[in-house]
């Protein structure tokens, strides 16, 4: 194997406000970095020491060099990405108004990553790599619904394991039902999933979060990692009962992130042959060094600093 793991989907230039604890109308700078799900967690797993690569697509404009320029300066594999002149490479802004309050707005409309292609999916290392990362909003508009499908219905088949971020973004989506009927097809062909409460009661069609589990693993995944921020993790497996996995206490600063920082450390568990709990246990490390922290990407620790923080918090997790 060429990469431990394969990441698809969304990137985007990510504004955060530069100040802290003000609406949007009394901010007055916006700090830049790169962020989208997949992207985040590609850089996540490389600073913990894994292989990654990133299948996404940007622009030909000066935000796609802002992206590709960090990501290569951070050692992620982006020999697959394709520059689409007719699209633009996507973006957010983020304003930060602690301990409840991040409302985050998307910049959407012809964006690149939602060009991708069943081609560009074959031109990817997917057959290289021992995980193949996808999410829910990869399947919000086409060509991009068909080539998630595709890549997880080829990884699957030539044994990558296909780890499914849930990813609900309401905004992007006509209605949680939509959602759903277009998730479930894609959890099928996972080997686990990831997802909060929220997250999963809207690929489930359930109201609540524990029944929500119970479907989806009924209808055959194998494994859900259900995050439960503050609370910490669970995992549910088929036929067996939930698994609570404690959370760290930390002083929050901005919540957007935790969920890719925790699929990053969860992932880095899972490739190394942990068990699903001590994984969850260092996502739940990862996640909570992250939300101290002003940015997601960016801001992503190394192996060094989780290492660090669990010895303070007198914590140790797997060999």
């Amino acid at each position: 194997m060429t990469h431990d793991i394969l990441c698809m989907g969304r990137s985007s230039i990510d504004l955060y406000a530069h100040e802290i604890g003000v609406p949007m109308t009394g901010v007055k700078s916006f700090d830049a970095y790169v962020g989208g799900c997949p992207t985040n967690v590609s850089v996540g797993t490389r600073r913990l020491g894994l292989r990654s690569a990133l299948l996404t697509a940007v622009g030909t404009d000066q935000v796609g060099d802002f992206v590709l320029a960090f990501l290569r300066n951070e050692g992620v594999d982006v020999d697959s990405v394709p520059r689409i002149p007719e699209r633009r490479t996507s973006a957010a802004l983020l304003t930060i108004q602690p301990p409840d309050c991040f409302p985050l707005t998307f910049y959407r409309d012809n964006c690149a990553d939602l060009a991708l292609t069943i081609e560009d999916v074959r031109r990817a290392p997917v057959d290289g790599s021992r995980v193949l990362f996808v999410t829910g909003t990869g399947l919000s508009a086409d060509p991009s619904r068909t080539a998630t499908l595709f890549a997880a219905e080829h990884a699957a088949a030539r044994g990558t394991t296909v780890v499914v971020d849930i990813d609900y973004r309401a905004g992007l989506w006509p209605s949680a039902e939509a959602f759903g009927t277009n998730v479930r097809p894609l959890l099928a062909r996972a080997g686990l999933a990831i997802g909060t409460e929220d997250e999963v009661c809207a690929a489930s069609g359930q109201d609540d979060a524990r029944a929500g589990a119970g479907r989806l693993l009924e209808a055959g995944l194998p494994v859900l990692i259900l995050k439960r921020g503050g609370d910490g993790a669970a995992v549910y497996r088929r036929g067996g009962e939930p698994v609570a996995v404690p959370p760290f206490v930390v002083d929050v600063l901005n919540v957007l992130g935790a969920g890719d920082a925790f699929a990053s450390g969860f992932i880095y568990g899972y490739v190394n042959g942990w068990t699903l709990e001590d994984a969850a246990r260092f996502g739940n490390a990862v996640g909570a060094i992250i939300v101290t922290r002003h940015g997601c990407a960016n801001f992503m620790p190394t192996l060094a600093e989780v290492h660090d923080f669990l010895q303070q918090q007198d914590v140790r997790i797997a060999p």
